[in-house]
């Protein structure tokens, strides 16, 4: 168990974006003396379960994942392959961090919304296109035609779906993208890669698909629904809570929510896989692990951590150029922090041939996701529709498609939620909240979206790149005749 990384990793993410709103809360006279001392406590609470649990995830989900993978793929059974990808990815996506803050957020501002449908909703969607994407593996399905396909339908729903419900949708496919259901997508998907004759293009594109998922199942709770309900012009403060109630809470909570997870880890060791027993004590204590990481991680959100947030949103709502500002400096620290992200532009600047560089690519990546956050703080102050936003991005998205090599599209659409990790939940979206709070012209709906334009901006970027990429390569190629 490499803790150690894991804490440096995890340090690195969050106290950037600590220190500034820090900075920010104490100068804008957000934060008193004893408020200060909670947001401090809450961030080493957030710091030490992120920390645990990803170290959890590494021990025990990761290899649990792609051991199910390999397992489900030795079945000449099709149908039992997919149907059993659709609970996993079900019984993954509900105790998922990113997706449980969200569903928080969309309740504490929309109580038509119940909790237990709106999760359901998302882990349903999650399943059916995760199997959708191991089927894609196996039967060698074109990706591009399935993206294509996808997004279409997408903006079909989205133009008969109330734009409250087209907002929280798109942030759905970005939260499912976080730090549990990522690595076990990935190992799940991988684990069947490895066992059929496929392209390269084929070990990336899971995590892109399997996020459709949510954002289409959202859609249809939408036009069922028919509007977010009444959603009041200020966000409500959170009552504060003793910290060991909050354990004790978070602790019941996310004890249901794992507990399916666990069952079926040990009724496919019990039956299937037979891991050594050495073996499958390691990979049960990483979920132990990972059960007090998450129990420890929102604890400390709840605490003070998403808080400070909205009141920070509040406080430079009337400094609309102080809030875009800073909102694009938390957008950089987002993108710097995350490790997902130095992952990938490794990952990309050797399948380049190092003809995209690591820095070229991190330099892209933080200006895009800056630029998303400024832009979804311009909509949410202004109260402008999603879809001005949305429909625009994602045909460019398209038509990019057209000329981008198809190992570039897939890990495009990938990184989408690379960089939608942990702090844009629990930190940026409430700063939107705040915002739209603080702002006269602005309404609490207006605030969601936040997770979708960051999700949406690495896709094109990345595609970009990726068309460079085949410029150079031919100009290369032209050269050496």
């Amino acid at each position: 168990m490499d803790i150690l990384k894991q804490l440096k990793d995890v340090v690195i993410s969050v106290l950037p974006i600590a220190v500034f709103a820090s900075v920010l809360s104490l100068s804008a006279g957000v934060m008193d003396g004893e408020e200060f001392v909670r947001f401090l406590v809450s961030c080493v609470l957030v710091i030490a379960g992120l920390t645990v649990f990803l170290t959890g995830t590494d021990v025990g989900l990761l290899p649990m994942g792609t051991r199910i993978g390999t397992t489900l793929t030795k079945s000449r059974s099709l149908p039992v392959l997919l149907g059993v990808a659709v609970i996993l990815g079900f019984i993954i996506t509900v105790p998922e961090p990113d997706v449980q803050v969200l569903a928080s957020q969309v309740h504490q501002i929309s109580q038509d919304v119940p909790v237990p449908v709106f999760l359901c909703s998302i882990a349903i969607g999650v399943g059916i296109f995760l199997a959708l994407s191991l089927a894609r593996t196996i039967l060698l399905l074109p990706m591009k035609l399935i993206l294509f396909i996808s997004y279409l339908v997408l903006f079909i729903c989205a133009f008969f779906c109330d734009g409250f419900f087209v907002s929280v949708a798109f942030d759905s496919g970005g939260a499912t993208t976080g730090p549990l259901s990522v690595p076990f997508i990935m190992a799940i998907g991988m684990g069947v890669a490895s066992l059929r004759k496929h392209s390269e293009e084929s070990e990336f594109g899971y995590v892109a698909l399997s996020s459709i998922g949510p954002v289409l199942a959202v859609l249809i709770l939408g036009m069922v629904f028919g509007t977010g309900g009444s959603i009041p012009d200020t966000a409500e403060a959170a009552p504060q809570i003793d910290i060991f109630t909050l354990l004790g809470e978070k602790f019941q909570s996310v004890g249901m929510s794992l507990f399916p997870l666990l069952i079926v880890c040990i009724f496919m060791q019990v039956f299937f896989i037979k891991m050594p027993h050495t073996q499958a004590i390691r990979v049960f204590v990483g979920i132990f692990y990972s059960f007090i990481g998450l129990v420890v991680f929102f604890t400390g959100v709840e605490y003070s951590f998403s808080d400070v947030a909205t009141e920070l949103g509040i406080a430079l709502a009337g400094r609309p150029w102080l809030l875009y500002s800073s909102g694009f400096v938390f957008g950089l620290c987002v993108v710097l922090a995350e490790p997902a992200v130095i992952v990938l532009t490794d990952q990309v600047e050797e399948i380049s041939g190092g003809h995209i560089r690591k820095p070229v690519m991190l330099a892209t990546l933080c200006l895009g996701v800056g630029l998303a956050v400024v832009l979804a703080l311009i909509r949410t102050v202004y109260s402008l529709p999603i879809l001005m936003f949305l429909v625009p991005g994602y045909v460019l998205i398209m038509i990019s498609m057209v000329w981008t090599p198809g190992l570039f599209s897939a890990i495009a659409f990938d990184s989408g939620g690379v960089a939608t990790g942990p702090m844009s939940s629990t930190f940026l979206l409430p700063l939107a909240i705040g915002a739209a709070s603080g702002s006269a012209s602005a309404s609490l709906a207006s605030s969601f979206g936040m997770i979708a334009m960051i999700a949406m901006m690495p896709i094109l970027l990345i595609e970009i790149l990726g068309i460079v990429y085949k410029a150079r390569l031919k100009r290369a190629e032209g050269g050496g005749k």
